[in-house]
């Protein structure tokens, strides 16, 4: 291939390449509504964790109080533990995700990207959320009752022991379908359609100059 040949295949692949100009105000825009993103996040996770370890806290005075009494405690041991790891997951989770991220800059491929790959962690968490959330805290519920009808006062009568079965079993369903429905609602009715505007915005642009 000749030197005006490779001249002509360079100036074709460049002709094909969409070149935007910097866009101060779509900068911004991009930036203000990654920074809502995040702070709408941030307290979502701050609420999480503080009910999971509140959660624990509760089951874990179980656990300590029928310790006391000379009863078995470790089914109310774990269901204290459970919750504790659910908190230090969300804690894990956040920390990953910031060391991981780039910090912000005054590029609008890289906001958009940065916005994207936010989203995108969301949707996959809520996607997610019977696994790494409501199992542990379900399984949490089941041992405290274990702890209870199993391992507690002697005496207590077998229709009550059933009650209180019902109870939890009902009351876990219900919640844990309600929590279900609640987060993959969110994720088709906000964030993937959110998502999609990001992407549609990211490929309006080529490389930026």
């Amino acid at each position: 291939m000749s030197f005006d040949e490779l001249q002509l295949a360079w100036q074709h692949d460049q002709d094909r390449k969409i070149v935007t100009p910097f866009d101060p105000v779509a900068l911004a825009r991009v930036q203000a509504n990654s920074r809502k993103f995040a702070r709408q996040i941030f307290w979502r996770d701050v609420r999480e964790v503080l009910a999971s370890f509140l959660v624990a806290g509760v089951f874990g005075n179980i656990a300590w109080q029928a310790q006391l009494e000379g009863a078995t405690s470790w089914p109310s041991w774990i269901a204290a533990i459970l919750p504790l790891l659910v908190g230090f997951y969300f804690l894990a989770d956040r920390w990953i995700m910031r060391s991981r991220a780039v910090p912000q800059g005054n590029r609008l491929l890289l906001e958009l990207d940065r916005a994207i790959r936010a989203v995108e962690h969301q949707v996959w968490l809520l996607r997610n959320v019977a696994w790494w959330y409501l199992a542990p805290l379900a399984l949490s519920t089941i041992l405290l009752g274990v702890q209870i009808t199993v391992f507690g006062p002697e005496g207590t009568p077998y229709w009550a022991k059933i009650a209180v079965w019902i109870l939890i079993i009902s009351t876990t369903a219900w919640m844990d379908r309600w929590i279900w429905q609640l987060n993959q609602n969110a994720v088709s009715s906000e964030l993937e359609p959110h998502l999609v505007i990001l992407r549609e915005q990211r490929n309006e642009f080529g490389e930026e100059v």
